[in-house]
């Protein structure tokens, strides 16, 4: 699927930043809306996604450690089996694999790893389980990427939307300074190297500030160097011999000057974006004591801005090689690997961010796991331990098997799918709560608090292929299967007691619920996936493996056992711990975002579309320019 655009990419596009442009294209606000605080209870914000809310503490299971899990190994009247489960996905099902092809290498199967990691987030939340970023033992989250959200807003006006004030203002606050009462950039010009034992630093330019001399008009550095500069999203290093030019993208071409108009006007400052800033490789200070090293933290963060469209300073074509450095500055220290330009911040000697140009994407200070209550990211063993394995410690105890295709495979023409442009974590007014209706908390405010696990809404009214005509670099072909296959596949689960199996049938009963349906494979967010899962419990005879045979044949080691006693054993477990009330919430949640019988409801697929709309034609949904904020699952389904 395409990569997601961010709030900031259509607000590079149609935000504050473009706004003469912008108010002229066709179903785009124009100032007089901008000026206006958007009404939420007019016209509430819509996503294809919402989030049911964390409990308020997790469920501990009875499994505490290594030992507490030898001593339940032990345990005579531990319970295996298996649960037959069928499958028919109710709307076109694409789980993905090599290129357009559906269930590469074959069509007929659903993986069981995909069976098994939707299972297990469900079963994490129906568990009460704990709530955890990155540990040790993995390189992303283990149900969050616990990093820093990137952001830049540069200006604001009075026809600008509410939100780019607070925004704006945390900005500054952050890459200006006042020094004899005007403000002064902070982002120090330098050079970002590596080292040959694989350090990072940043070796200060000579020059604190940039030199107001070193800028070259885009008119002009595109005749020189015959080198044009796209418009906006051109962004770039480019070197000139020793002079290395900070390229961030340029204006439409007729309203690039030359020399002799620009010297003409009389007020330079309505001219727009004209000049090039550059900088030289003899500005490199090669004094290591005054080289600043990247902390781990820093880096890694800035190489996991998915968001960031220009540069990356680590792989742009603008980083030079050991051979090149040597050649524009013999004098350079041997060490020295690669050497690229950049901008900086740094506190107290210490660098906390860096970027392309003067002006770069900062993170903000807390990260999601700080925003994310503590208890939740206790190392305690929860359910999801327990039964599905803790690394290192003890195995799973329940199999997935593949879900083979019973029925004659019924599939659908390939076709471009619509590019995935929903919203991600930089629109903090959908992935915080939002309970002020003056302000909007966004990720460094103090009860910044985030909304829980996202899931994506049951649509029946499916619209996945792309009609519009997208850029190929945003869409691509896929042949998903027509709604109304099925499936069948078996999970098999070994030594659980009463209590954990009860815990593992709730993914099926979730308290009782009507008509739920589930969310697999690629292109959920389109309406792909949904499916409704029809599940029989079978337990091992006491003489499973002492009569093995009934006459000739195998005797079948299995009876078919009711849910109920099972489902009431954790449901006892939950209220014994103190977790009725919370669980019983995030239960309702749950319940609400599966239930497939919302699909009935009138103008459904209007209140849970995708609020991006078409980035090409610029028609993008005024919602999500104002930031108005999510509503939560009970509202979306009641209004």
């Amino acid at each position: 699927m395409a990569k997601s655009l961010s709030l900031e990419d259509l607000g590079k596009m149609y935000g504050v930043e473009h706004k003469e442009k912008v108010s002229k294209q066709k179903n785009f606000p124009t100032n007089k809306f901008q000026q206006k605080n958007f009404s939420q209870k007019n016209s509430p914000a819509t996503a294809p996604y919402n989030f049911v809310s964390l409990p308020e503490k997790i469920l501990p299971s009875m499994i505490e450690d290594v030992e507490t899990y030898k001593k339940q190994m032990q345990n005579a009247e531990l319970l295996s089996g298996e649960i037959e489960i069928e499958i028919e996905n109710l709307t076109p099902l694409f789980i993905g694999g090599n290129g357009e092809k559906n269930f590469a290498p074959v069509t007929e199967i659903i993986p069981g790893s995909s069976l098994r990691g939707m299972f297990k987030n469900i079963f994490k939340i129906v568990t009460c389980g704990a709530f955890r970023g990155k540990t040790s033992s993995q390189k992303k989250g283990e149900d969050f990427n616990d990093e820093h959200v990137y952001f830049r807003c540069l200006m604001t006006s009075n026809n600008s939307p509410a939100w780019t004030k607070d925004l704006n203002k945390l900005y500054k606050s952050r890459m200006e300074s006042l020094r004899q009462g005007k403000p002064v950039k902070n982002a120090r010009p330098g050079f970002l190297i590596q080292t040959t034992d694989g350090k990072f630093f940043i070796a200060p330019s000579k020059f604190r500030t940039d030199r107001k001399e070193d800028k070259i008009l885009i008119k002009e550095y595109e005749k020189i160097f015959n080198d044009k500069i796209q418009i906006r999203n051109d962004s770039r290093v480019t070197w000139h011999g020793k002079d290395a030019y900070i390229i961030t993208g340029s204006q439409s071409p007729n309203r690039l000057l030359d020399k002799k108009s620009y010297e003409r006007l009389q007020d330079k400052r309505r001219a727009g974006k004209q000049f090039i800033r550059f900088t030289k490789i003899d500005y490199v200070d090669w004094s290591k004591n005054h080289w600043l090293e990247i902390p781990d933290e820093v880096r890694e963060s800035y190489d996991h801005d998915r968001n960031r469209k220009g540069v990356n300073l680590f792989t742009d074509s603008g980083v030079l090689n050991r051979e090149k450095i040597l050649k524009l500055a013999p004098n350079a220290p041997t060490e020295i690997k690669t050497l690229v330009p950049c901008h900086f911040l740094e506190e107290g000697g210490k660098v906390t961010a860096f970027g392309h140009g003067q002006c770069f994407r900062i993170p903000y200070k807390k990260s999601i796991g700080e925003v994310v209550e503590k208890n939740l990211q206790t190392d305690a063993v929860d359910f999801a331990d327990a039964i599905f394995g803790k690394e290192s410690f003890w195995a799973s105890r329940v199999f997935f098997e593949d879900a083979k295709i019973i029925s004659d495979a019924k599939i659908l023409s390939a076709a471009n799918a619509k590019p995935l442009m929903q919203p991600n974590p930089t629109s903090y007014q959908l992935y915080l709560q939002q309970n002020d209706k003056n302000s909007l908390n966004h990720w460094d405010s103090s009860n910044a608090k985030i909304r829980g696990y996202k899931l994506y809404w049951h649509d029946k009214n499916s619209d996945w292929q792309d009609k519009e005509n997208y850029d190929e670099k945003f869409t691509k072909k896929i042949t998903p299967l027509k709604a109304g296959n099925k499936f069948k596949s078996k999970i098999r689960f070994e030594n659980l007691n009463e209590i954990e199996l009860g815990a593992l049938l709730m993914i099926f009963d979730l308290n009782g619920a009507k008509n739920p349906a589930y969310k697999i494979g690629m292109g959920k967010s389109l309406g792909l996936g949904s499916i409704k899962i029809f599940p029989k419990l079978f337990l091992e005879t006491e003489t499973a493996y002492t009569e093995i045979f009934d006459g000739d044949i195998f005797k079948n080691p299995y009876h078919e056992e009711n849910f109920a006693k099972y489902l009431d054993a954790f449901k006892n477990y939950v209220e014994e711990r103190g977790l009725k009330k919370t669980w019983l919430d995030v239960m309702g949640e749950l319940n609400l975002i599966l239930d497939w019988d919302n699909t009935q409801k009138n103008n459904w697929h209007e209140k849970i579309k995708a609020m991006s709309g078409n980035v090409q034609s610029g028609n993008v949904d005024e919602k999500f320019v104002q930031r108005v904020p999510l509503q939560n699952i009970f509202e979306v389904v009641k209004c």
